[in-house]
């Protein structure tokens, strides 16, 4: 018996023609596109996907949109590994298809998205169970057998999402500006209160992790990671911030316990300059939902800030923590101090710098010379908030 043959799926930019689009969109906005002028407008270094920004020509006056974003995954086989490790990529056609209604953030509005199912849905809680009950050593082990199946996964995934023209774009490699980083705090204060210790909400999708998910899989790559770290760092960050570093390894199960207690809430994930847009208006778009998960509130304030502004202004930090705390406690949030959360982030910023280092075999991937520049200027941004006293 012949093979049934897949359904057409564009994982190429030159398969996103006018008939693809009609036969996607034609019915739902009762006309038929064109023409199509399509532009990448992200690949490389820190994308696990390929983003491509779609012009759309109707063949009459209709209200459908003008321009779209389409998300598929990344042809270098690295990201792609890695992004069907972290279930990054169906994890964000769930999130616009399925969460968008109710997260309570100002987000890219859904236009279409489609997935091959998964072929082993097995696989993800037995190699779970692998991290955490190997050791070390053997869990890296495992980790490269799971980024080989990952290389070679034959999935296919896309997004479809509205075009943001009328934003601006902040510069994260430029740093951040705290009015820009006031305002993103603050949303992401009343994103955090919508969606505050809603167990519901998170258990009724199993893609959503915890912000400390297996810390096994952290310490193999950390391991495997370091002395090729603190040769190409180490006299950027010094003795030490490596010496913080080694005991941040030592102690990271635990540490990472401390960003799953209670109370707790829905986090991006990857809530960083670059994912938000700023209207005139006022309102923040935020982008890039691959991440999704759920953990301490201090856990993402602290990504936020130490990812997007230089350490020049950590005589700004109470500013910010005060700021954020302000609008979560005017949102409803009434079982989280302010000492918590300067404790939460406190942690948090050593657990993230341990991080840099063990996802450093991740962000060499196609690097042009500015790319290597935004690595040096993240690693000594992200090191050099932490604080040596925790």
């Amino acid at each position: 018996m012949a093979r049934r043959s897949k359904h057409h799926l564009p994982q190429t930019a030159s398969q996103f023609d006018a008939d693809w689009f009609t036969s996607v969109l034609g019915a739902q906005y009762g006309a038929a596109v064109t023409d199509v002028k399509s532009q990448t407008i992200g690949e490389g270094i820190g994308f696990l996907g390929e983003l491509h920004r779609c012009e759309l020509t109707w063949d009459r006056p209709v209200d459908a949109p003008g321009a779209v974003v389409i998300k598929i995954p990344s042809k270098i086989q690295k990201n792609r590994s890695l992004g069907e490790g972290l279930a990054v990529y169906e994890r964000e056609i769930r999130v616009y298809s399925e969460m968008r209604s109710w997260l309570g953030i100002a987000m890219p509005e859904f236009v279409y998205a489609d997935c091959d199912p998964h072929p082993a849905p097995w696989l993800e809680p037995l190699f779970v169970f692998l991290f955490e009950k190997l050791s070390i050593r053997g869990v890296s082990r495992v980790l490269d057998l799971l980024l080989l199946i990952g290389a070679k996964s034959s999935r296919r995934y896309l997004l479809m999402i509205e075009a943001i023209d009328d934003a601006r774009a902040p510069q994260q490699l430029e740093g951040g500006s705290i009015e820009d980083a006031l305002l993103g705090l603050e949303t992401l204060a009343r994103f955090h209160a919508n969606n505050w210790m809603d167990p519901e909400r998170r258990d009724e999708h199993p893609i959503i992790w915890s912000v400390g998910h297996v810390p096994k899989v952290a310490q193999a790559s950390y391991r495997r990671n370091r002395d090729a770290f603190m040769s190409r760092f180490g006299s950027l960050i010094g003795d030490q911030m490596v010496a913080k570093m080694d005991e941040v390894q030592r102690r990271l199960p635990h540490l990472c316990s401390l960003m799953e207690r209670e109370p707790w809430t829905l986090c991006h994930g990857d809530y960083r300059l670059d994912n938000l847009m700023f209207r005139s208006d006022g309102e923040t778009i935020v982008l890039d939902w691959q991440n999704l998960s759920w953990g301490r509130p201090g856990w993402e304030v602290a990504y936020f800030i130490t990812t997007g502004l230089d350490p020049y202004y950590r005589s700004e930090e109470q500013v910010m923590l005060d700021r954020y705390h302000q609008v979560l406690v005017e949102a409803g949030v009434d079982d989280y101090s302010y000492s918590d959360l300067v404790a939460d982030v406190t942690i948090a910023k050593a657990v993230l710098a341990h991080r840099m280092v063990a996802g450093d075999d991740l962000l060499d991937t196609e690097m042009e010379k500015s790319e290597t520049e935004f690595i040096e200027v993240l690693v000594k941004r992200v090191i050099g908030w932490v604080d040596l006293d925790i």
